[in-house]
């Protein structure tokens, strides 16, 4: 896998495949500047290889293994929501701001000692509107805090919380059990958020709005 490293670092140019970059979310990463990259490391045309820039000039590469019919695109965003890289047990979901969903699920397969990418599945209860989160969630500024709380019973295992343009602002994870969500937007321009809600069953995305 060594070789596989120099050879992505040395003949970028000569991949058959044009690779992609996109940014993840990893929750603890202050830099911010983590990122997957898919590359056409045997110039194949398949993308078979995956590093992970995790801001401390550390690169992690995987055999991926590809069971997805979406598209991968430098328009997509990711966010690490289970396990770490080092340890090979992650679970990645990548997010389309453009359409507001989820279109892929990556995570490390221990039997197959690779990664594996599948089209993103919530039991086809992704919903097309706002409206079912408008149902579930009431949203409040109170100075730079938005407070969410919940208005009728629904378990979420996290919530991210994004600009319109995809760039992930925060990500709360492991939240079973939580009535209330609070986001600091001390940093943050006013404009139109999004809030994407995360249930075993479902995924529901808020419009919010901020003003400074």
């Amino acid at each position: 896998m060594k070789n596989v490293i120099l050879m992505l670092l040395f003949s970028y140019s000569l991949f058959a495949k044009q690779s992609i970059k996109i940014p993840i979310f990893v929750n603890g990463d202050t830099c911010n500047k983590s990122s997957i990259l898919f590359v056409d490391a045997d110039r194949d045309d398949i993308f078979d290889v995956i590093i992970f820039d995790n801001c401390k000039n550390k690169l992690d590469a995987f055999e991926l293994v590809i069971n997805s019919l979406n598209e991968i695109k430098e328009t997509l965003t990711a966010t690490l929501t289970q396990g770490t890289i080092e340890a090979k047990n992650f679970t990645i979901l990548i997010y389309d701001p453009n359409s507001f969903r989820y279109t892929h699920k990556l995570y490390y397969d221990i039997q197959l000692s690779k990664a594996v990418l599948e089209d993103y599945s919530d039991k086809g209860s992704e919903p097309s509107t706002y409206e079912e989160a408008d149902n579930y969630f009431y949203t409040q500024q109170i100075g730079n805090i938005l407070l969410i709380t919940k208005k009728n019973q629904i378990e979420v295992q996290s919530v991210v919380l994004c600009s319109l343009d995809g760039k992930i602002i925060s990500n709360l994870q492991n939240v079973e059990g939580w009535s209330q969500f609070t986001f600091d937007m001390s940093f943050e321009p006013s404009g139109i958020y999004l809030l994407r809600f995360i249930s075993s069953d479902r995924a529901m995305t808020k419009r919010v709005v901020y003003l400074r």
